[in-house]
């Protein structure tokens, strides 16, 4: 005991004694266990989506393949008639997850008057949803649920949200539905639990079972069968694959709608390995790349703790070697060198549980998938600590291996151990900044491209214009009747300059569906392609600054000609001004247009900027009582900040102060569609300052322990004649060859992984040589600030200072 007492007073007095290099290396490892342990958990949720679901491994969703690659069955009676035929399937479930039919905007009034709102989201599921997934009933009858039309179940915490208790059976609440101007009292039938954490269910309020929804249950509609999640639960001992093999050869043929038969074949997969199903994007390897970018943070801030550690060690060498000669054993020496890194560590474990405990609540305020379980951060950094420890137990054993084949004569010179600690030094500040140019390039490429798919986006308008700009939906039962009036208010408004009416607004081209157009002069096979539409006012053009290629645009009399843009063009053999094209979107007859002009491509699919952002597409006068209505806004820049609260209150007056209201400059609007790049932008930005920061950290205290080292040279240096300048140039040369080992690995990597990202976009930037040239020459001031002030510091010292000293 009294052996431990001395290694870890032994160990404090030589960490406060470089307590400078101490503190770097502590903060560095804290700050990157905890950027790890956060990075970490997204791939691990990510890889156990759903496992938290009951029964999850027999649990399977019915797909069909076609021409196009797997197709979900989104039809509630499939998953039943299946069920017939197998006696391998033990049960079936069907819930529809549309929005925004299933959101609920429930206004609920308090025993004191007061109103309150709350935005909710519903499953609308058949009556076996309970059971399938084996979810607990806290209150209510089950019986009296079963047999109630539209039964309303809510969550546990659900309950306690709306009402602070989850006695509430027989409690209302009403269903605010602007959009459709429409008020439902609901009443609730009981309590669930919660819906299994980091799953597909998590985001749900509760369930409204045997729906009566009119859009959804109405057997009339074709929603009744589209939108649902189907699924079925195989018996125990069931193999799947035996099971397709026997689907292979079996037709499905059930009732879909108004007395019409569906057939398909169908396939069963597994729930889990869902995301199989579909194609990988770049959003898909969002989880990885998020987990290499906490791995690279740790191993900046581990090369800092290791080169601090071995640091240390080498300083002690001599007195290792005095040890030894006093009978010291192997164990010993192995029990003092751990004691005095394990203590550093564990100082840092405890600030990473500090800080992550301090960045909970602004991590948890991102916008995320899924919930941020603190509970288990905890227990990923507590893992972290103790993995942490059994690598500095095995780096102590190495380091004691190497130290017992130094003889004492050595081990009292040190100096061979020197030569090598230096070696290592280097090796690992190279690696650090190898990451730091990692890092910084990405940022700077990613951000190049995130502002050329913004150009591309607005068409190439200035900033002025995209933020001067604004998208204002006037849909909805509610809004519908107003839209004059507010019209004409923007009209008599001073500082709007131009009004343009937009069926789509900013979002972009619609599809036209087969059978809802017709034209001249296409056969069938050109035909195929996917076709656009955009009903808009003639001064839409010259809002996105577009002027007509071939041809004209038409004006605001014309209610019968249109313009096509270039790819519309390119499927005609001939110039296709003149032709004409009939369109029925809306299903109430085909109305045709003539072609009077062309228009150059304009990304018109900004949900698919990585493969297909522009389709061949037609735009059209705006027809007068549209069922869809954006009121495109351009306002004088100065006014920029008061419109969105000025129209918000307008369009206020009209629906309940709860509804959400629409109004999106064309900035935001292209931000919507950029989230994926700008948030790895400011992923890429926080962990480049992060890195580097850690590592000039770490270069300042590798600095400052080799000046302190050497200054006994420098004086012998300086007594035969080498001036400061000489001096500086020794010091820094070792810094600079790092720069250039580092930057030579780095940016070749950074170049391969930049031109494999950028195989996502269709449309995407050069990489040229000049961002690399500035960002070493970047590096290269960065680290000089860093180290000038130590490196002059010892190029100007005394020499007969330091040999009276020494």
């Amino acid at each position: 005991m009294n052996m431990i007492q001395h290694h870890i007073k032994l160990a404090i007095r030589n960490l406060l004694k470089y307590k400078t290099q101490s503190l770097i290396s502590i903060i560095g490892l804290a700050v990157g266990v905890c950027c790890f342990a956060f990075c970490s958990y997204t791939l691990r949720v990510s890889l156990n989506w759903d496992r938290n679901i009951k029964d999850i491994d027999r649990i399977h969703l019915l797909y069909s393949q076609s021409e196009e690659g797997p197709k979900v069955c989104y039809e509630n009676y499939a998953a039943e008639a299946l069920a017939k035929d197998f006696p391998e399937i033990e049960s079936y479930m069907a819930y529809c997850e549309l929005g925004p039919y299933t959101d609920k905007l429930c206004e609920i009034t308090s025993s004191d008057s007061t109103t309150h709102y709350f935005p909710e989201v519903f499953l609308f599921a058949d009556n076996h949803f309970l059971d399938f997934f084996g979810m607990r009933l806290l209150n209510g009858d089950r019986k009296n649920i079963d047999k109630t039309p539209g039964a309303i179940l809510l969550t546990e915490k659900t309950a306690y949200k709306l009402f602070g208790t989850i006695d509430v059976v027989g409690k209302t609440f009403t269903n605010i539905d602007d959009f459709e101007d429409t008020k439902e009292t609901f009443t609730i039938q009981g309590v669930i639990e919660n819906f299994p954490k980091q799953s597909s269910l998590e985001r749900y309020s509760g369930i409204e079972l045997n729906t009566t929804n009119n859009r959804i249950g109405n057997p009339e509609s074709p929603m009744h069968y589209d939108g649902f999640n189907t699924y079925v639960k195989l018996k125990e001992g069931v193999s799947l694959k035996q099971l397709n093999e026997k689907l292979k050869n079996y037709t499905l043929n059930f009732p879909r709608w108004r007395n019409e038969t569906a057939s398909l074949n169908i396939q069963l997969h597994p729930l889990a390995k869902r995301a199989d199903l579909y194609p990988k994007g770049k959003f898909d390897n969002a989880k990885n790349l998020f987990f290499i970018i906490g791995l690279l943070v740790l191993l900046t801030a581990l090369f800092n703790y290791v080169i601090f550690i071995i640091g240390r060690i080498t300083t002690r060498i001599k007195e290792c070697g005095i040890r030894q000669v006093n009978g010291a054993s192997r164990p010993a020496l192995f029990k003092l060198l751990f004691t005095e890194a394990s203590i550093a560590f564990l100082a840092a474990c405890l600030l990473s549980f500090i800080i992550a405990e301090l960045i909970m609540p602004y991590v948890s305020g991102i916008n995320l998938y899924f919930t941020l379980d603190s509970s288990y951060i905890m227990k990923l950094l507590a893992q972290y600590s103790a993995w942490g420890l059994v690598g500095i137990a095995l780096i102590c054993l190495l380091v004691i291996y190497k130290i017992g084949r130094i003889s004492v004569r050595q081990s009292l010179s040190s100096t061979q151990a020197m030569r090598q600690n230096s070696l290592w030094r280097n090796i690992f500040i190279s690696v650090q900044l190898m990451i730091c140019f990692l890092f910084m390039g990405a940022t700077w490429f990613v951000k190049e491209q995130s502002d050329l798919t913004e150009y591309r986006l607005t068409n190439g308008l200035s900033e002025k214009d995209k933020t001067s700009i604004f998208e204002v939906s006037l849909n909805g039962d509610k809004l519908t009747p107003v839209r004059p009036e507010i019209l004409r208010k923007l009209e008599q408004t001073p500082y709007v300059e131009t009004i343009c009416r937009n069926g789509m607004g900013l979002s972009g081209a619609w599809y036209l569906g087969v059978g809802r157009f017709t034209w001249e002069g296409l056969d069938e096979q050109k035909s195929k392609p996917n076709i656009g539409h955009i009903y808009t006012d003639p001064n839409y053009f010259d809002l996105i600054n577009t002027k007509a290629q071939q041809g004209r645009l038409y004006t605001m009399e014309e209610t019968d000609k249109a313009v096509i843009n270039e790819s519309f063009a390119r499927l005609f053999s001939s110039n296709p001004i003149g032709m004409q094209i009939g369109v029925d979107y809306w299903r109430k007859g085909m109305i045709n247009y003539q072609i009077v002009g062309v228009i150059p491509d304009i990304i018109n699919n900004q949900f698919k900027l990585n493969s297909e952002p522009v389709i061949p597409c037609i735009y059209m006068p705006f027809p007068e009582n549209s069922v869809n209505l954006s009121c495109i806004v351009k306002i004088k820049p100065e006014y920029r900040k008061e419109f969105p609260d000025m129209i918000k209150s307008e369009l206020l007056k009209h629906v309940n102060p709860a509804t959400p209201v629409y109004i999106n400059s064309m900035k935001e609007h292209s931000a919507f569609y950029l989230d994926y790049e700008q948030n790895l932008f400011r992923i890429t930005s926080l962990f480049s300052i992060i890195c580097v920061l850690i590592s000039l950290l770490g270069i300042y205290a590798s600095v400052t322990l080799s000046t302190e080292r050497r200054k006994k040279e420098v004086a012998i240096r300086k007594i035969n004649g080498a001036t400061p300048t000489v001096i500086l140039f020794i010091f820094a040369k070792s810094n600079l060859v790092q720069l250039v080992v580092s930057a030579v690995i780095a940016f070749p990597v950074l170049a391969l992984l930049l031109n494999k990202w950028l195989q996502n976009y269709s449309t995407h930037i050069t990489i040229s040589i000049l961002p690399f040239i500035i960002l070493f020459f970047l590096m290269a001031v960065i680290v000089a600030i860093t180290i000038i002030w130590q490196l002059w510091r010892i190029a100007r010292i005394t020499p007969a200072e330091v040999i009276k000293f020494e």
